[in-house]
Parts: structure tokens; sequence; C-alpha cells
């Protein structure tokens, strides 16, 4: 190669999702690809400082193992800082492959083993389920549950007269008191009427949040972590795994704290990366080694986390967060299957 090619990029600095970069780099930025040198410039972040213009000029023959996903980037460097990764995003697909092209080839053995296991866990996953139609439907019924809630208590307010309603509007106790009702009204667990019989709001309550914040951050980890399990679990066996999980946190939740109206799917959340767990324990899981370290180290961060913070904060229900995650342990072992393929769709 001949010269020098310069691409404009976008840098990241974190998200699951997003191709990260040792430097702090984030924004626009350059690549030039060089005959003997790779040069990476842009702007890193710093803490309590203003952000500075930097350029990290890298040797070709230090960099191994380019690959694009996408309108994605990465490579690794080795020798640099030990050995680290390079990532960041372009304008199309087409300028990806491009770059990657202008890259060295080389491979290491540990790169090519863990794209290869990839790409048939990949496979693997998309022949037993190729769609998640049950994660939709459990987003779809806990959103809409909630906004059924807040459109009940702004009709119910709405309806009242003067000093009523001046009362809510201006006590915003009255209104929190309104809305605990409400939600023992829809079926929130409370051991009082819980264990008198009404068993049923051991699953009614798993549909139900306390706040907005409540719901988004209870979606949002039912988005990352359940799509992915429903599709090694198939869609059947996942919803047994959400349910026989919810119903281990509510039934946790209410024999440890009979007096607290508990409400979230928080408990059945945790059942899900508890069933997992239990998963990538099976040794003829079918997935690959390389998936299953993967898998674990990203998360167990957040299962740790999580649970630290519930420990933390004093409202939140970790018996639920406990009983979830344990029974959706035993669930998923009992549940689990083999996402190998048959012998007649093996190469």
């Amino acid at each position: 190669m001949a010269g020098s090619t310069l691409f404009d990029v976008r840098f990241y600095t974190a998200g699951a999702n997003w191709p990260s970069n040792p430097y702090r780099l984030r924004g626009k930025g350059t690549l030039e690809v060089q005959d003997d040198f790779v040069i990476v410039r842009g702007t890193s972040q710093r803490s309590f400082r203003m952000p500075k213009r930097e350029e990290h000029r890298l040797r070709r023959v230090d960099i191994v193992n380019a690959w694009a996903n996408g309108q994605d980037v990465r490579f690794d460097v080795l020798g640099v800082k030990g050995d680290v990764t390079v990532g960041f995003s372009v304008a199309d697909r087409e300028t990806a492959a491009r770059i990657v092209a202008l890259l060295p080839t080389r491979q290491t053995e540990q790169f090519v083993q863990e794209h290869e296991e990839n790409a048939v866990f990949h496979d693997r996953i998309d022949y037993w389920s190729p769609s998640t139609p049950v994660i939709w439907g459990l987003l779809t019924a806990n959103i809409g549950i909630f906004v059924l809630m807040w459109l009940a208590r702004q009709t119910y307010q709405n309806a009242l007269e003067g000093p009523l309603r001046q009362l809510f509007a201006l006590n915003p106790n009255v209104s929190a008191l309104l809305h605990a009702q409400q939600l023992v009204e829809w079926g929130s667990n409370v051991g009082r009427l819980t264990l008198n019989g009404q068993w049923w709001r051991l699953v009614s309550s798993m549909f139900l949040h306390g706040s907005i914040w409540h719901l988004g951050f209870n979606m949002l980890a039912l988005w990352q972590v359940g799509r992915l399990t429903e599709r090694i679990f198939g869609s059947s066996r996942f919803v047994a795994l959400y349910l026989l999980a919810g119903l281990s946190g509510s039934l946790a939740s209410v024999l440890w704290n009979p007096h607290v109206n508990s409400v979230g799917a928080s408990g059945a959340i945790f059942g899900i990366i508890g069933g997992l767990f239990a998963f990538l324990s099976r040794s003829n899981s079918g997935v690959p080694p390389t998936v299953v370290s993967e898998l674990r180290s990203s998360l167990l961060p957040f299962l740790l986390f999580s649970l630290w913070m519930g420990f933390v904060y004093p409202h939140t229900d970790n018996a639920a967060h406990i009983g979830g995650l344990v029974g959706g342990w035993l669930a998923g072992f009992l549940l689990a299957r083999s996402i190998h393929l048959p012998e007649q769709k093996q190469v």
C-alpha cells in the first residue's frame, strides 16, 4: 500500500454495544492508515478538566484481529499498555469493510477461536429461536398497565371538586397515599391480603410498578437480559422461567416482610439471570466455552452491583431479588434444553 488514507470516525467511551477505545476518545475523530503506521486522532475526556485533542501513532506490525460488525470497527494493538482494543464507528458498512481491508490481516489463535464459537452460538440460537415475542409481550403488559393506572389516577383527581382537588394538588403525601391504595386495588403483594387467600397477588404484583423510574429501570434490564435468555430457552420455556422466578421472588418478599406493599418485575428479572447462569452451568447446553465465559463476565458484575444496591437502599425489596434469583436458578436448571443443532442441520 502506498501513501495514506484518511477516514472520519466516531469514538465512544462506554456502552455494552459500543466499540470502546483505551484512550478515552469520544466524539468525532479521524483514522489515517499509512504504510507503516495507523494514526488515531480524537478528543479525550478528562475528569474536571477540558477535553484534550490527542494523536496516537500505532505501528502496523502491532495491529492484529481487525474486524467489522456493521458500522463498527475494532482491532487489537499488541504491546501498548499490555494489549488493547481500539474501536470506533463509521458512516456505513462499506466504509467499515474498506478500513478492515486496509489494516493488517494477521489474527491471533484466541481471536479466531472466539469468533468461530460466537458464530456457532448465533447459528444455533437463530435456528431454534429467531425472534423474541415473549419479551415484547412482557414489555407491553408492564408499560400498558402502568399507563392505565396513571390514567385512572388522573381521571379520579379530575373528578374531584374544589377543596379536595386542591388538597391533592398541594399535598404530595395525599397523592402518595392514593397511589399506594391504588397499587393494592390493582394487585400489589401485601401480606395481610396475600397470606389470607389472595394468592393471585403473587403474580399480579409482578406487573405493577411504583414510579416511572422503577418501571424504566426494570424494563431496561428486562430488555437487555431477556432477549438472549428467551432465544436460549425458547419462548415457551422462557414464559415458564419468568413466571416461576417471579412467583419465587413474590413469595420470598411476602414471607420475609409481610407488611411491605411490594410491586415490580425485578424478582422475575433476577430469576432470568439465575436461569441463564443455570443454563450455562450445564455441560450439554450447546453454548460454546468462549460464549459462556463472556456471558458470565458480563452478567456477574451487574448481578452483584444490583444486590449491593438493594442492601444500601432501605426501600429496595432485596428479598424479592434473592428469592427470584434462587427460584430462577432452580427453574432454569429444570427447563434448560440443548441448543445443539439436529444432525441433519450440522455441516
